[in-house]
């Protein structure tokens, strides 16, 4: 079965030596999940703007800096999600966090995130990140 599923954005937020990332249920398991912020695209909404969007709502977070990583499916064999990656630095409180928000050291997240669209955005910016 085939799941139709709105184009969505992820973000590999940067705060010193620390990534942004985010605690919270989802319906496709009983575990919480650690993830990066992320979420949907709305009708009509630029890819960058649900970024900002989706940062803002989820961690009260705002950034001066935004960087674009590349796109990706995130489940072709059975959705049509189309991920847009994006790196934020130089971060700002904005408003108040939705979520539980989580400040951790790179490695530390790559212990603890179990998400694979997550982990993808991590990859596409540490290639990006390399000089």
């Amino acid at each position: 079965m085939l799941v139709n599923h709105p184009q969505s954005v992820s973000i590999v937020a940067v705060d010193g030596d620390e990534l942004v990332l985010v605690r919270q249920s989802r319906p496709g398991t009983a575990e919480l999940l650690v993830e990066v912020p992320a979420g949907k695209i709305e009708p009509g909404e630029a890819p960058r703007a649900a970024a900002e969007r989706e940062l803002a709502e989820e961690c009260g977070l705002g950034a001066e800096s935004w960087r674009e990583l590349g796109s990706f499916f995130a489940a072709a064999a059975y959705s049509t999600e189309y991920v847009h990656a994006f790196c934020a630095q130089t971060l700002r409180e904005v408003g108040t966090p939705e979520l539980e928000v989580l400040r951790r050291p790179l490695a530390a997240a790559l212990r603890e995130i179990n998400d694979a669209t997550s982990l993808a955005t991590i990859a596409l910016w540490r290639v990006e990140s390399r000089p």
